[in-house]
């Protein structure tokens, strides 16, 4: 069962297309890859999806419902969350306070009872903090829940991300170039961690790598963009057989020299 339907999706940019005539489905449940040489409309896909950009035409349905003119807020509300390309933390805050920061989707308190400090705000606010200190355990970092977000190496941040992320249980996870910075261990663990937010959790991941080793190891099905069109979908094998997706990724000129 399709979780999330895109039909004739396109993203106009002036006189440039970065997103044209885009078809596919995300599976309930499923891990799923989009992937493309770089320019070939994949963040522009994802931002798209998650509100960021209103698409020139084209339908985004989630659960059957569109997501077209939702604002992002509303998108996360719904149960799609996103992480980017780049570490986005409040450098100078705690790991705790940026995990629970990821809990507003979930949180149902008011500015006044927030100001009265009234006991469901602070019933409210002990479920949040236990909710994020859940996940920071289940990904590996609670013991630096009280650490300031900048003094952390790279790859930690990211794992302060992807708590984060999960700590507003997502219907839906999109992970923009998850790998991006990590050393072959962490890339690793990374893979073993999004296949426990599919088995364990209940998630439907669907992610931006470059990393193709990555890729073929996680993933069940591939969507491969190149200029903003599809040029290929299977499994990893089959996409990685498609001489479409070795002339996007290597050159026509590349390829017949290789032969």
């Amino acid at each position: 069962m399709a979780l999330m339907e895109v039909k004739d999706l396109t993203m106009l940019f002036g006189g440039i297309t970065a997103v044209n005539h885009l078809d596919f489905e995300v599976a309930e449940g499923s891990i799923t890859a989009l992937i493309g040489p770089n320019g070939a409309g994949k963040t522009a896909t994802f931002n798209c999806l998650t509100g960021f950009y209103v698409p020139t035409s084209g339908e985004i349905l989630f659960e059957g419902e569109s997501l077209v003119n939702v604002p992002p807020h509303k998108i996360t509300d719904r149960g799609i969350i996103r992480t980017f390309q780049n570490v986005r933390l409040f450098n100078n805050l705690t790991v705790m306070d940026n995990v629970m920061s990821g809990c507003h989707s979930i949180s149902k308190k008011f500015v006044g009872s927030a100001l009265l400090r009234t006991p469901s705000e602070r019933r409210e606010e002990a479920e949040i903090k236990r909710i994020a200190e859940e996940a920071l355990d289940y990904i590996g970092i609670l013991d630096l829940k009280d650490e300031i977000a900048k003094n952390l190496p790279y790859g930690t941040q990211r794992r302060v991300e992807w708590a984060r992320a999960i700590a507003s249980k997502p219907k839906l996870l999109l992970l923009d170039e998850p790998a991006a910075g990590l050393n072959r261990q962490e890339k690793g663990e990374l893979v073993e961690l999004i296949n426990r937010f599919r088995d364990e959790l209940g998630m439907t991941v669907f992610l931006i790598e470059h990393d193709m080793g990555m890729v073929m190891k996680v993933a069940e099905k591939i969507i491969v963009i190149n200029f903003g069109t599809k040029i290929s979908e299977g499994t990893p094998k089959e996409v990685q057989d498609d001489p479409l997706v070795v002339e996007a990724y290597l050159g026509k000129e590349e390829e017949e020299e290789a032969v």
